[in-house]
């Protein structure tokens, strides 16, 4: 076989194998913009919107209102705690 022909069936396998590489790394780049758009649809599902600072924003309110909440339960739960050790000692008294 003649020596250019040769040379082209090189060319051509490693167009081949560029052409393999490309197509997987087309592939890649639409399953990594599909789970970006899907961050982004979840991302405005929960936060009720897609813009950042809004959603950070809406975050950090969620933040404060759960450390609220966190003290309402605890002041709750105090007051719960000694409304108990009132009915004990209620209780005890008790013959």
């Amino acid at each position: 076989m003649p020596s250019y022909l040769v040379e082209l069936e090189h060319e051509l396998a490693d167009a081949h194998d560029r052409i393999r590489l490309l197509v997987a790394e087309r592939n890649t780049a639409r399953l990594q913009a599909d789970q970006r758009v899907s961050l982004r649809e979840d991302f405005r599902e929960l936060l009720g919107t897609d813009d950042i600072e809004q959603g950070v924003a809406v975050v950090r309110g969620m933040k404060e209102r759960i450390k609220r909440l966190d003290e309402t339960l605890e002041a709750v739960t105090d007051k719960l705690d000694g409304a108990w050790g009132i009915y004990m000692e209620f209780k005890e008294a008790k013959p």
